[in-house]
């Protein structure tokens, strides 16, 4: 054995830092359109909370983003704007086409949103007031609109367009989906039924 190997560093494989898996997650939450759709309309769109709690959270983990989460979810339609804008940028910087602009989108999904939370303020539409409730929670259901419009952008960044990693129920969107079927299914015998 020559004596010039015993002061050669010893050669082992190394062994790559987690934090650059952790640099290859997406910034933003990925979701299928349909089953956003689907999530949003037998909840009564209370899926926005979690569609925003999701995406603020892939921020704040993967894009270095200080922000919370929650608070940023509950209080919506302060930071929608700020959400759509960081996507738009970032839709920008990678030359994915985005043929919508942020201001207006915002603000369109946060009209909708003050008008449905103050529609039993509003006069009334017809006499029955099932109807008019009716009216007011497919007319904000349309404040889904903004979020498809965004998440399509936002799968094409994450190389998902079809947002096929959560295409698929789990179990708790199979209960909310089925306490919302039978919320909608009560809504529709009210109207049907004649008034007691």
């Amino acid at each position: 054995m020559p004596t010039d190997d015993m002061y050669k560093a010893p050669e082992a494989e190394l062994i790559t830092d987690s934090n650059d898996s952790e640099e290859a997650k997406p910034e933003f939450f990925t979701t299928a359109i349909s089953k956003m759709i689907i999530l949003s309309v037998s909840t009564l769109n209370l899926y926005s909370f979690y569609w925003f709690y999701k995406h603020w959270t892939a921020q704040k983990l993967h894009a270095g983003r200080d922000c919370l989460p929650v608070l940023r979810a509950i209080f919506q339609v302060f930071f929608v704007y700020s959400l759509f804008a960081t996507i738009k940028n970032e839709a920008n910087v990678k030359s994915i086409k985005a043929s919508w602009m942020a201001g207006p989108l915002a603000v369109y999904y946060i009209v909708l949103q003050i008008l449905q939370n103050v529609s039993d303020k509003l006069p009334a539409i017809s006499e029955n007031i099932l109807f008019d409730s009716l009216f007011w929670i497919l007319f904000g259901l349309t404040s889904i609109v903004p979020m498809v419009v965004v998440q399509k952008t936002v799968n094409v960044l994450n190389d998902d367009p079809e947002g096929v990693e959560n295409k698929h129920f789990g179990w708790a969107n199979w209960v909310f989906t089925l306490i919302g079927v039978c919320f909608w299914g009560l809504m529709v015998v009210g109207l049907i039924l004649p008034a007691v």
